[in-house]
């Protein structure tokens, strides 16, 4: 039995490699797609605090003008 002509288990080590290959991307794009939702996240809670700040002073104005 030569082992360069025994092509038994070929389709099981493309199948493996490919399950491979869609791993990586996945955890590839998963990385991304993370990063952009804690990006967004704290773009979006800024934004909020920002705007309970602003809030919070128009009513402080109101007050001490009443």
């Amino acid at each position: 039995m030569d082992i360069y002509k025994d092509t038994s288990a070929q389709a099981s080590t493309e199948l493996i490699l490919l399950f491979g290959a869609i791993i990586i991307i996945v955890l590839v794009a998963m990385n991304i797609y993370n990063n952009y939702v804690v990006d967004m996240a704290e773009d979006i809670q800024d934004n909020e605090v920002n705007n309970l700040i602003d809030k919070i002073d128009e009513l402080n104005e109101v007050i001490k003008n009443f």
